[in-house]
This record gives structure tokens, sequence and C-alpha cells, in this order.
């Protein structure tokens, strides 16, 4: 499996905790920035999403069986 490329969430990070701390009131990203961060997003959410259903179908369900006899009384 390809190596996952995050490296535009985390300038996008980095750069929302800098505008942050220095009160910033808007952080504009180009539009290839943008359109990197989208793209890793999708990537990220897209493989994400694709493990949940491998593990979810592994999953056998598990069988309870309880009886009752009422006991001694």
């Amino acid at each position: 499996m390809k190596q996952l490329n995050t490296l535009p969430i985390e300038d996008f990070l980095d750069r929302a905790r800098i505008a942050i701390k220095s009160n910033q009131k808007n952080l504009t990203l180009s539009i290839k920035e943008a359109t990197d961060l989208q793209n890793s997003l999708a990537v990220v959410m897209t493989r994400l999403t694709g493990e949940l259903d491998q593990i979810s179908a592994e999953k056998t369900p598990e069988t309870v069986t309880i009886s009752m006899d009422g006991g001694k009384f």
C-alpha cells in the first residue's frame, strides 16, 4: 500500500496554530495549497474508510447462549 502524503495537512495545521496564537483574523490559502489539502484529506479519509470496512468484514458475530432454570426455590 502506498504511503500517505500528509504534508499538506501538517502544513495547514501548523499555519492554523500560528494564526490562532498570533490572534490573526484570517488564514488564506492559495488555490494550490487548498487543492493539495483537499486531495490529502480525501486520500486519508478514503483509506480510513477502507480499513474500517475491512475490520468490520473480518469480525464474526459472537453467539451468547443464556439458560434459565429457576434455581431451587
